[in-house]
């Protein structure tokens, strides 16, 4: 007998033995001393080969871990009053501070600023991961018709609608994971979404009515190019003109629906430029026919101002008072603003005579933006920031269309990104993007998808703070931009200028309105930085100091 026929036989010896011993090691490995032997018994009888223990489900497993994070966040064993984590420059998430429900075992309690739970390293993939930030979403919105009969109704219901399932997910947050993101940093609460549905918030402008006469838009015809004068004809045309401007749907017809929301505030104080100024310029914003959402003071002659300037196109008018914004309310005037007055670099040229709460309303407009967005009351799907004294010179393609006619997503734009306008030549220097101490972005018109203005919310806020905690100085938004985008890209698509830069005027006229700049591949930074490694958080109280001892304490400094 060959080698190779014992070696076969042996095997198949082998195996036969295996099989015998099947019936002995079956038992041993189906025995699971910990599973309840009721429930075991009944999985055999129904054929289980195997045993699963009960378990809860997902969303009350999730709810348990998040009541379990709150008790712990308020006895003070949650977490350190700080974070640290670990990425490459340009690959970490930023930081988002929530704040927690004030009403907490049937008292009042002063919201506490905290970060997400369970995040990793990078600061992605908390409790939070699935859990969306807006009662909205692209895909199940129509757009506004300003013609309906009853538009004005429709808007309200709806801000009003979005407002109620923020403030009832809010309410809800102490015994359940929240169903929409809590209140982040620099907002507590819900009070600037309040203010918008508030019912002395003017809704006004559907249908839309006679456009702006022509004695408003008379100074546009002393301007220097024939492109810019406008005709008689135009001029005498008073039926309104701009909603049939309205950008081209995706069927290729003219669908006479808004796509974006502007957002603006003015406030009056003493500021770079005279109120003449803006009454004359802000003339020419407030002629397109995008809708608009404009914040100002209550009882000031600005709301009868742009109530009577906004009867022919969408508009919300929310008197709200300067003494609501929230960094404001964080940080005083008279201590952490007159501070900043004293490190602002262009303290003693360009902002000589600056009231330093235009300091906090430049930081501010992320805020205003990014609520406005929240609660989208017109349904559009982009939505622009644009200050309210920003057209100095004519701008009669305001007055014929919409100021807002391309899709960003289609030119290139990510959609957690916002468009930002390079104004100035860039050139990287570690040291200077970590102080701020320079502008290459203009602060006085952005846009973006509501993500990419969530995101940059994010990233602003978190850049801001950290700013301020280590003594830079965040008076100007363009500065904390700067360092921002060096540390967040994501947030930005810097649009890069085909020729030349201080061109402050060239977003609101010729990239959004598609006037012939398109938007091209972002500028490239050259070098980013990393976040701090150590960074305390927020604390939910007045902040006179932001580097003082009692906010670092016990936190190491980078």
């Amino acid at each position: 007998m060959s080698s190779s026929t014992t070696r076969i036989q042996m095997l198949i010896i082998f195996m036969l033995v295996i099989i015998s011993l099947v019936p002995f090691l079956l038992p041993l490995y189906q025995y699971e001393p910990n599973n309840n032997i009721n429930l075991k018994n009944k999985n055999r009888a129904n054929g289980s080969q195997k045993l699963k223990p009960a378990k809860q489900s997902t969303n009350a497993l999730n709810d348990k871990k998040w009541k379990s994070f709150l008790n712990d966040l308020h006895s003070g064993a949650a977490q350190s009053p700080h974070t640290t984590r670990a990425c490459e420059p340009g690959a970490c998430a930023p930081l988002r501070y929530f704040a927690t429900n004030n009403y907490v075992e049937q008292s009042q309690q002063t919201p506490l600023y905290y970060i997400e739970p369970n995040l990793d390293v990078t600061g992605r993939n908390g409790m939070f991961a699935s859990t969306p930030s807006r009662p909205w979403h692209e895909s199940s919105i129509t757009p506004l018709d300003p013609y309906t009969e009853n538009a004005n109704d429709l808007v309200r219901t709806t801000m009003e609608r979005r407002y109620n399932d923020l403030v009832q997910s809010d309410s809800n947050s102490n015994n359940a994971l929240p169903k929409f993101l809590p209140p982040q940093f620099p907002q507590w609460d819900r009070s600037i979404h309040e203010h918008i549905v508030a019912p002395d918030a003017a809704i006004i402008g559907m249908p839309p009515e006679c456009c702006p006469t022509s004695v408003v838009h008379q100074h546009l015809t002393k301007n220097f190019s024939k492109d810019n004068v406008l005709s008689d004809e135009e001029l005498k045309d008073c039926t309104c003109r701009s909603p049939r401007n309205y950008p081209i749907g995706n069927d290729g017809e003219n669908i006479n629906r808004p796509t974006a929301t502007l957002v603006t505030a003015f406030y009056e104080m003493s500021s770079k430029h005279p109120r003449k100024m803006y009454e004359k310029t802000s003339l020419q914003l407030l002629s397109t026919a995008d809708p608009m959402i404009i914040f100002c003071e209550p009882k000031s002659t600005w709301v009868k101002f742009f109530t009577e300037k906004r009867q022919h196109a969408p508009t919300i008018v929310v008197p709200m008072s300067v003494s609501n914004l929230r960094l404001l309310q964080h940080f005083p005037q008279e201590t952490f603003w007159k501070k900043q007055f004293e490190i602002d670099p262009e303290g003693t040229t360009h902002h000589k005579s600056i009231n330093t709460k235009l300091y906090l309303l430049w930081d501010e407009k992320i805020v205003l933006l990014q609520s406005a967005a929240m609660l989208n009351p017109f349904n559009t799907t982009q939505f622009v920031w644009v200050d309210t004294g920003y057209w100095r010179n004519p701008a009669p393609h305001m007055y014929r269309q919409s100021a807002m006619r391309i899709n960003m997503t289609k030119e290139g734009v990510a959609d957690e990104s916002m468009l930002l306008y390079q104004m100035q030549p860039y050139n990287f220097d570690r040291e200077v993007v970590i102080s701020g101490d320079q502008v290459l972005v203009g602060g006085n018109c952005f846009s973006g998808t509501y993500n990419g203005i969530a995101n940059m919310y994010s990233a602003f806020y978190e850049t801001f703070w950290a700013m301020a905690a280590t003594g830079k100085f965040v008076g100007s938004d363009q500065k904390v931009l700067y360092r921002t985008c060096h540390t967040y890209p994501s947030a930005c698509h810097i649009h890069k200028p085909p020729k030349g830069y201080r061109k402050w005027l060239n977003m609101l006229g010729l990239v959004l309105p598609d006037l012939g700049e398109k938007v091209g591949e972002p500028l490239k930074l050259t070098s980013l930085i990393e976040p701090l490694k150590h960074l305390p958080i927020p604390p939910n109280c007045v902040v006179d100091d932001a580097t003082s001892t009692t906010i670092w304490k016990d936190i190491p400094k980078d």
